[in-house]
């Protein structure tokens, strides 16, 4: 199968309200692809979007929290149902726990995981039938701190460890 070129893209970014997130969909933008944009920040996300637009592409702003059953699902619907199709995601939402084990309860480390791994997993889920429909691909944002871990950074590590191994396992096959 011939790839799309991304002017024919719509591309779906968790995180999308600042950091990578709204440099993934800048440059997504001005290389043609139009763009749904789910965070949290609102305030934010229409700050993208007005810069997004800016390439002359569309956008689409959606408040969503990766934390939240039924989020991805309701933002995912309202991707297809405004820009016809999702033919790229990005689960690049995330933060960063940091502390010595002492320091740190086990509620940190499910705060951790609940954005930076279940985040991921409820992402996929949600787009999962859009990216079958379209042939489209899945990116999953990782990090180096799931090689190679710092002192009192074990609860991102762990969880950027957990996305890297989420991302080896092929969804279907080829």
């Amino acid at each position: 199968m011939a790839r799309k070129s991304l002017e024919d893209m719509v591309v779906f970014i968790t995180g999308a309200s600042s950091g990578i997130g709204s440099a993934i969909a800048l440059e997504c933008a001005r290389r043609g692809a139009d763009i749904v944009l789910a965070a949290r920040r609102v305030d934010r996300l229409d700050e993208v979007a007005s810069q997004v637009r800016s390439f002359g592409r569309r956008a689409l702003p959606v408040a969503c929290d990766v934390t939240v059953d039924g989020d991805l699902e309701r933002a995912v619907s309202e991707g297809l149902a405004r820009l016809g199709s999702i033919d790229r995601v990005y689960a690049n939402a995330g933060f960063g726990v940091a502390g010595t084990l002492e320091k740190l309860d086990l509620e940190d480390y499910r705060r951790q995981f609940e954005t930076n791994v279940f985040g991921v997993l409820r992402t996929a889920f949600a787009s999962l039938d859009a990216l079958e429909a379209s042939g489209g691909s899945f990116a999953v944002m990782g990090s180096v701190m799931s090689h190679v871990s710092l002192p009192g950074t074990s609860p991102y590590a762990m969880s950027k460890f957990a996305v890297g191994a989420l991302s080896l396992i092929h969804i279907s096959e080829p």
